[in-house]
């Protein structure tokens, strides 16, 4: 019997057996439902084996004439995880007549590592929920068979850091005058040594109401990385857009100053969060508004007497109003900027940080090394981008290289798959027997003849 009757009457006794007992009351939709989900799984099993063993019964069919190679063993098995469970299926083990090389063309044709455990779209599907949770949970979320959260590790070590660039690119709008950067970073704790800095730049056309308190940002486009995210972002506004005006918004540190030098017609503005946090460590418990007038008034000298007074009333605190008033100094012009169009220059950089890195890399006790800590962020990013994780990293995990095909005939492997193929009509022998008269030599002929038109020559 072949896999399609076996499929055809375990379905049927499948559904006959399940659909009594709910109807009977002897199971619940839930029970059901879990029996479907691994009825399901087994049946995609059996098949993913069958075709497998199919394709490699095709591939000696076709090279079998060649003389080429020398069969070895005739079922050597493999058992590989898939997003089903863990399939087992036999292929022939041939040796290259002229090379003395050992291979196993099915593997080969299908692109299979030598030592590779887990299917592809299965390491595929592992790296899309490692961007949000564990590698552990990840390896359990994305196959039924227990994985080591160490696989889940290597396959991001296989993908190796993601580029910016690698979501698609919207479509050009040259018309565009006017863009917004907003950057910041994280402090991401490392598994040897103190913290790194993670940052984070996006860019955005503008903002746009939803409801009463919340605004969403049009176009826009994440970067992240250790280093200058600058340069990227100089080639993907010059790729989208033609001259704009930039706003740089961040807590003016000094890498994101330094964007003015990449970016042509570029401002930096002090965002209005770093600047309430400085005034208020500045008041302490008092309240900010003699400081915020000040700085609404351009008075410098009216600030520093605040600052001072503050000091005077609380000499414990100088150090910290000492760094507050520092701040607001060395960014009195950018927070000038700011305070002239607060609604334009709102800053959404913290609720960034947080969603995007701080939620998977930071947020929860845990440590990363330098390499895997930026993987997770570049996969959050390309997810962020709008690009599709899960098919990012197959395309990756897939990429043929044609040294490792080998040389079949196309034509005549097309060939023998087709002849391997299974009828529509099958004859099932446990659910039949012989025609009454088709024995007899008078009638038999014609007999046999319906008989078998029913059964054997429909395809």
């Amino acid at each position: 019997m072949n896999i399609i009757q076996q499929i055809l009457s375990l379905s049927t006794d499948f559904f006959n057996t399940n659909m009594e007992s709910l109807v009977t009351g002897q199971a619940s939709l839930t029970d059901v439902t879990l029996a479907v989900q691994e009825f399901v799984q087994n049946l995609g099993r059996e098949v993913l084996s069958a075709m497998l063993e199919q394709a490699d019964e095709a591939i000696y069919e076709t090279v079998k004439p060649q003389r080429t190679y020398q069969i070895k063993e005739t079922a050597r098995s493999r058992t590989l995880v898939t997003t089903f469970g863990e399939i087992t299926f036999h292929r022939r083990y041939y040796r290259q007549k002229d090379t003395g090389r050992y291979t196993y063309l099915l593997d080969e044709w299908c692109q299979l590592p030598a030592y590779s455990r887990i299917e592809a779209s299965c390491q595929a599907r592992m790296a899309e929920h490692a961007k949000d949770m564990s590698y552990a949970k990840a390896a359990q979320v994305a196959t039924p068979v227990p994985v080591s959260k160490q696989s889940v590790r290597n396959v991001l070590c296989r993908l190796g850091t993601i580029p910016n660039t690698a979501a698609p690119l919207p479509e050009r709008r040259p018309k565009v005058s006017e863009l917004f950067i907003e950057a910041d970073e994280d402090h991401v704790a490392m598994q040897q040594g103190n913290s790194r800095q993670l940052r984070l730049a996006y860019v955005y056309e503008g903002k746009v109401a939803e409801g009463k308190k919340r605004r969403t940002l049009t176009a826009k486009r994440v970067f992240t990385g250790y280093g200058m995210p600058w340069k990227e972002i100089k080639e993907y506004i010059q790729t989208v857009y033609d001259s704009p005006e930039i706003t740089i918004l961040g807590d003016g540190a000094a890498w994101i100053q330094s964007a003015t030098s990449y970016l042509e017609k570029s401002r930096c503005v002090t965002d209005g969060f770093h600047v309430v946090k400085y005034l208020r460590q500045i008041a302490g418990t008092e309240t900010i508004q003699p400081l915020y007038d000040a700085l609404l008034a351009n008075d410098r000298e009216q600030f520093c007497r605040e600052a001072e007074q503050k000091i005077r009333h609380r000499p414990y605190r100088r150090k910290a109003i000492r760094r507050g008033q520092q701040y607001i100094l060395n960014h009195w012009e950018g927070i000038r900027d700011w305070l002239q169009n607060r609604e334009t220059f709102a800053s959404s950089t913290e609720g960034h940080v947080s969603h995007i890195l701080s939620a998977r890399l930071s947020s929860r006790g845990m440590g990363w090394s330098k390499d895997g800590a930026e993987r997770i962020a570049r996969l959050r990013t390309l997810a962020e981008n709008g690009g599709d994780v899960w098919r990012y990293a197959l395309d990756c995990l897939t990429k043929k290289h044609s040294d490792t095909v080998p040389d079949l005939n196309s034509q005549e492997l097309t060939r023998q798959c087709r002849r391997q193929r299974l009828p529509y009509c099958v004859y099932d022998a446990e659910h039949s027997c012989r025609m009454p008269g088709s024995e007899g030599a008078l009638h038999g002929r014609w007999m046999k003849d319906i008989q078998n038109s029913g059964y054997h020559h429909i395809h």
